[in-house]
């Protein structure tokens, strides 16, 4: 997160985006809501699998802002409507694993919880103005390090990464800080059902990456659940 506010921050210079003190606010209150939402969903993967956790939280970061988009008025076209029926039958597929047992009830849970934290985060975020660009995306970091070093300090656990694993704090944080500046201003550009739906793509690389470097078994109705996670969310982009 801290990495983070220094990666977005030249994004928000060169793209000349305007210091506008609402949507400041608003990015600070994201980050705060995010943080939770990661610390929960970083929880459910110790526990269960990231095959079940990030599909499911994904889905659901999806779904809130859908929804919140249908409340306001938006109207779903057949092709998405589709979209949101392939996605759901998809994440049933994901969180089936006889090998986890009782750990995917512990992992699902939490990641629906996470999920529904990501999705409100994204709404929060993405209410902001178009002249404002990456600022959000900027102040949000700021917030989310605020929340999750007052999370460390409470659990009694070091606030920053310890050197050997320090890499891969740095990497993540500006993967990450770059993908929530498109992800908002991306939003700020088009609708925020839409724009999160087709981000929830993200559970592919999570899953790879998993399998690849933490040894997680992925089965291959659960990969076939990805990929219509992935179908689904392109049926209502085009949609």
């Amino acid at each position: 997160m801290l990495v983070g506010v220094f990666a977005a921050l030249p994004v928000a210079l060169v793209l000349g985006s305007s210091f506008i003190g609402r949507d400041v606010v608003r990015g600070i209150v994201s980050g705060l809501i995010l943080a939770v939402g990661l610390a929960v969903v970083y929880r459910a993967m110790a526990l269960s699998s990231s095959a079940v956790v990030a599909p499911t939280a994904a889905v659901l970061a999806a779904l809130v802002p859908l929804v919140w988009d249908l409340a306001g008025g938006t109207r779903l076209t057949t092709l998405e409507t589709l979209g949101c029926l392939i996605a759901l039958l998809s994440l049933v597929l994901t969180t089936i694993n006889p090998d986890l047992g009782d750990r995917v009830r512990q992992g699902l849970v939490l990641a629906l919880g996470g999920g529904v934290l990501f999705g409100i985060s994204i709404v929060v975020a993405a209410d902001t103005s178009e002249a404002s660009g990456a600022w959000p995306a900027v102040s949000q970091r700021a917030g989310g390090f605020v929340a999750m070093a007052a999370l460390a300090q409470a659990r009694r656990v070091p606030v920053m990464l310890a050197p050997d694993v320090r890499k891969f704090g740095v990497g993540g944080g500006i993967a990450g800080a770059l993908g929530m500046v498109c992800w908002i201003m991306g939003a700020q550009l088009g609708d925020v059902g839409t724009v999160s739906v087709v981000g929830s793509t993200y559970p592919a690389v999570v899953v790879v990456l998993a399998a690849r470097f933490d040894d997680d078994v992925v089965k291959w109705w659960q990969a076939l659940g990805i990929v219509g996670a992935i179908t689904g969310s392109a049926l209502i982009a085009l949609g």
